[in-house]
């Protein structure tokens, strides 16, 4: 009785906050210092045409003189990665830097400003090229250095900073005492080189930052041994997933590191979570910049993980708010069925009492949950940052005036790959049209028919960008806290509209078929076109609701066996309580040394003190001595029947009465419901045999 005299307190509180506070109320630490002002009117740079695929369009020559200078900025105008972004936020302060150079006085970008007096602006957030020094201690700690006496197990590191295509750049370098000072020299250097990659969810409009010590440490087992390190922060996908962005400034990185120290034996990739997907897709989309890989946590790209992600969210707004029997739906095993990701009965649904909160607001009690789903706890709020147009991001890093006039989404970063529609918005990918939420279970009996019918008429989609709008948040002062009330986006879904029989159903999204075209033509799937030596390396984090889930390393492993690849990746998972870099290190450069496979590279799975629980050729086959210790899971689409390999965008349709008679609800008989299915889907359900609409018409078929 007492929870619910608090709740109801709790929903008197919000619904005040609700009418009374203005969403647009920022608190001060939420505003980015030096917020860009205004945009230039134009910008410059030219966008790869790709007519077949992007692996095998030729790049443009590239002019620029290298080595950059010490103390001048490096390139600035994009040779083929499309036209330069604005608003465009600078990364300045993260890195620890001074302002960057002032390039206008028309008050575009960010205000410079030195001994409390505007220099001007900077739109480009350009740094000159400098050297910093470092070193690391005994026990691996990093610290400045400045020409004191190093210990005998301390490491001297030359990191060499500035501007590349306007993101930081940095070259690491292990060196003598000696080489202090010096820029050029390398005797410590083993001819092999590190691309470091980053991870993280991002959308574009800022040049970011990396934590440079951090990296340092990271790399300090390479550095002593001799390796120089690479990365950039275009190459960090907190900021940026426009690859073909991501490729210009690695290629031309690396074309600056080669005319200082000539060029390296070869070149390992390395990176988790996002920083995986950009080994993935630039092993295949530029052959010859990395030759092998370690993709750590990763996917095989963007939107193969976006497809199910953004569906977490309108599964849970049905969990919540229009399922007629919610009480069902708390549990975490029948949401498993649906999802197909995994779930724990042991641990809390995260932002419980702002869901609780959302649900009173709209006239319902809350609905108390029993444990938790990856789909929730890792999942919840991406709709907000990559998919709505009017939202990005909760600290503002622009004016007010920019804010609104920038559509901030993830398919706005790469609108001159993937178009605009009629409003101007960038064209979204996303796609659920026919898709049938929960087609595995109700085959197998574990979803009845009447819950799967309510479920699929009720679940909807995302609106088309031109409808949603920005999330309602509230931010409560004496707590430091943003308070949502809009819980999973539901404002920006469709919602259940009844039709002449009284029969409510939510409309479903189809996505531009020429937009997923372009995606697949530009490399912006993984489609296992890609012949280096890849360890796809991961801790198991499936028990602990961590987004980074198991399945997606054999996807991977599935599109490079539909090209006759797959025998260049080695899957590795560990217990998160070990972490096997240094062998993948090993087994790779045993593997580049002698041009095949060592047996140290085969796949393998480990325990958490290290030891090797199975290796071999068929550890992770169904019913191997991987897959058993460490099973992969699923997600939604392939609950609702899609392949495995997850590479498919937008499906082809079929009408209802085809589906069924094609027996593709077998055992289930489903002829009784054929009024009901063909409201739900008037224009019918996928049929995953067709492949993907958007795939190029003159492409070879995939082979499945």
């Amino acid at each position: 009785m007492r929870r619910k005299v608090w709740l109801s307190l709790l929903g008197a509180i919000l619904v005040l906050a609700y009418y009374f506070w203005p969403s647009s109320r920022y608190p001060a630490h939420f505003i980015e210092p030096h917020p860009v002002l205004a945009q230039p009117p134009h910008s410059s740079g030219e966008l790869l045409q790709v007519s077949d695929f992007i692996a095998t369009t030729p790049r443009p020559a590239d002019p620029y003189p290298y080595p950059i200078a010490l103390g001048a900025v490096g390139p600035l105008t994009p040779l083929y990665s499309g036209s330069l972004q604005y608003p465009f936020y600078c990364g300045f302060s993260q890195q620890g830097l001074e302002p960057p150079q002032v390039d206008n006085q028309q008050g575009y970008g960010i205000a410079v400003v030195q001994d409390k007096q505007q220099l001007g602006y900077s739109q480009d957030c350009l740094h000159p090229s400098r050297l910093l020094w470092y070193r690391l201690t005994a026990d691996n700690q990093v610290r400045p250095y400045q020409g004191e006496t190093l210990g005998s197990d301390e490491q001297l590191i030359r990191v060499e900073l500035g501007t590349l295509l306007r993101f930081f750049y940095f070259v690491l370098m292990p060196v003598n005492a000696a080489e202090y000072g010096e820029r050029d020299s390398a005797e410590r250097w083993n001819q092999q080189l590190i691309y470091q990659f980053h991870g993280g969810v991002g959308i574009g409009f800022r040049q970011g930052s990396i934590n440079l010590e951090r990296m340092i440490a990271n790399r300090a087992a390479q550095l002593r041994r001799g390796y120089a390190v690479l990365s950039s922060s275009a190459n960090r996908t907190s900021h940026t997933y426009h690859f073909l962005r991501a490729e210009e400034v690695a290629v031309r990185l690396k074309r600056h590191f080669e005319s200082l120290y000539g060029k390296p034996r070869f070149t390992i990739g390395i990176g988790g979570s996002g920083g995986g997907i950009a080994q993935y897709l630039l092993a295949q989309n530029a052959p010859g910049l990395l030759d092998a890989a370690i993709a750590q946590y990763s996917y095989p790209d963007m939107l193969s993980q976006v497809v199910y992600a953004l569906d977490c969210d309108l599964l849970h707004n049905y969990y919540y708010f229009t399922a007629s029997d919610k009480a069902s739906w708390q549990s975490m095993a029948q949401r498993q069925l649906i999802e197909g990701l995994s779930t724990s009965e042991q641990q809390s649904v995260r932002f419980r009492w702002q869901i609780s909160a959302a649900q009173l607001l709209a006239g319902q009690w809350p609905t108390p949950s029993r444990g938790a789903s990856q789909c929730i706890n890792a999942w919840f709020g991406l709709s907000s940052m990559v998919h709505n147009p009017h939202q990005g991001r909760l600290k503002p890093f622009t004016s007010t005036e920019l804010r609104q006039q920038t559509h901030w989404s993830y398919w706005q970063d790469l609108v001159e790959i993937y178009g605009r529609d009629q409003h101007g918005f960038a064209h979204s990918l996303w796609d659920n049209s026919g898709v049938q939420y929960g087609l595995q279970p109700l085959r197998s009996g574990q979803l009845s028919a009447r819950q799967f019918l309510e479920l699929n008429a009720r679940i909807g989609s995302w609106l088309p960008a031109a409808q949603m709008q920005p999330e309602k948040v509230r931010f409560i002062r004496q707590l430091d806290l943003p308070l949502w009330l809009s819980s999973f986006g539901r404002h920006n879904i469709s919602q259940p509209k009844s039709n002449a029989a009284d029969f409510q159903v939510a409309p479903r999204y189809r996505a531009d078929t020429a937009a997923i075209n372009r995606a697949y033509r530009y490399g912006q799937l993984f489609l296992g076109k890609a012949q280096i030596p890849i360890i796809d390396l991961r801790h198991y984090l499936d028990p602990v609701l961590d987004m980074h889930h198991l399945e997606p390393s054999f996807m991977a492993r599935q599109r490079l066996a539909m090209q006759g690849n797959d025998d260049w990746q080695r899957i590795w998972v560990s217990h998160p309580d070990y972490t096997p870099v240094a062998a993948a290190f090993a087994a790779l450069e045993q593997w580049l040394q002698q041009g095949i496979a060592p047996d140290s590279a085969s796949d393998r799975c480990f325990a958490a003190d290290g030891s090797l629980i199975a290796a071999g050729t068929a550890v992770w086959q169904p019913n191997g001595s991987c897959s058993r210790h460490y099973p992969p899971l699923s997600n939604s689409r392939r609950q609702a029947g899609a392949p495995t390999h997850g590479l498919l965008l937008q499906c082809r349709l079929i009408p209802v009465a085809d589906f069924i008679a094609a027996g593709h609800y077998q055992p289930v008989d489903m002829t009784p419901y054929l009024p009901e299915l063909q409201q739900i889907f008037p224009d019918g359900v996928c049929d995953y045999q067709q492949g993907d609409n958007g795939w190029p018409a003159d492409w070879p078929a995939p082979a499945e």
